[in-house]
């Protein structure tokens, strides 16, 4: 009988992703460490995501389906489930993403490795929509402090994106630290999270690709929203990361947040301007 304490806690968010939830459920419970539970987080699918996960739920007694009565939007639903965790290191996972089956395994092996890291994240695969052709993210440092993490890796990318996905390796007792994901930021509050995280926590990374994430064209999303509106999120979670880190510090703070400013009207209107020509100019 394995001791609780080895054990940790897998929570799967899912949403009306009936046809590719199980390929991602397998990948989970094929994992070489066996000794998890996994709470898969329905937040009240219409489909038939429910019926899915209820199949799995008997036949396997680790998985705990949890539907919420009602639609919360993800990070409210991923809160609930790392509420209803039972083990301090929590895996957060998304349905229709192909997990390595040494996944758990390495990214507890890590956390356990730098007890001061406050998460664990990894190399990804970008998958082709026939999922033939395959794109790798870069790597970086197994060990990372979280003053690094900031301002080498996040603050510096001329891209303004970001890392790390929403799929981590993380300690419960950080978690409710930092009063768990801030539901105001919707979709992109993960970013937040590892932003907040960092401030006070190094960071781990297994630098191998150990998860494959599907194409936009072969998964969409789920959910709408305007370009404006999800430039408007990422720019206040970069503007508030960076007010955070360089508070004491007012040079580095103004050139910080300059750099920034000139990435986000550069980068965002060369998008616009592209997404623009793509719908309005007839190609000859």
């Amino acid at each position: 009988m394995t001791d609780p304490a080895d054990a940790v806690s897998i929570v799967l968010v899912t949403y009306n992703r009936e046809k590719a939830l199980p390929r991602t459920i397998e990948s989970i419970l094929a994992q070489s460490y066996p000794h998890f539970e996994l709470l898969i987080c329905d937040d009240a699918s219409t489909d038939g995501t429910g019926d899915v996960c209820e199949r799995y739920a008997a036949t396997d007694a680790r998985v705990r389906y949890i539907r919420n009565p009602r639609n919360l939007g993800m990070p409210a639903n991923l809160n609930r489930g790392i509420r209803l965790c039972k083990h301090e290191l929590i895996a957060t996972l998304h349905d229709g993403d192909i997990y390595a089956a040494t996944l758990i395994e390495k990214w507890r092996a890590a956390l356990l490795r730098y007890p001061s890291a406050g998460f664990v994240f990894n190399r990804y695969i970008h998958l082709s929509p026939d999922e033939k052709t395959e794109a790798t993210t870069w790597g970086y440092p197994e060990f990372i402090s979280g003053s690094d993490f900031l301002e080498r890796i996040v603050f510096p990318d001329r891209d303004v994106e970001f890392p790390v996905w929403g799929t981590v390796m993380a300690r419960r007792s950080v978690y409710l630290e930092m009063n768990l994901f801030d539901e105001r930021f919707g979709f992109w509050a993960d970013i937040d999270m590892w932003c907040r995280i960092a401030e006070r926590y190094d960071i781990a990374h297994v630098p191998e690709p150990l998860i494959r994430l599907p194409s936009r064209a072969a998964l969409p999303h789920l959910f709408h929203e305007r370009m404006f509106t999800a430039h408007a999120m990422f720019f206040r979670i970069h503007w508030k990361a960076r007010t955070r880190h360089y508070s004491g510090r007012p040079w580095q703070l103004a050139s910080s947040l300059s750099f920034m400013c000139w990435n986000f009207v550069s980068i965002r209107t060369v998008k616009l301007a592209r997404r623009i020509k793509k719908r309005y100019l007839v190609k000859g």
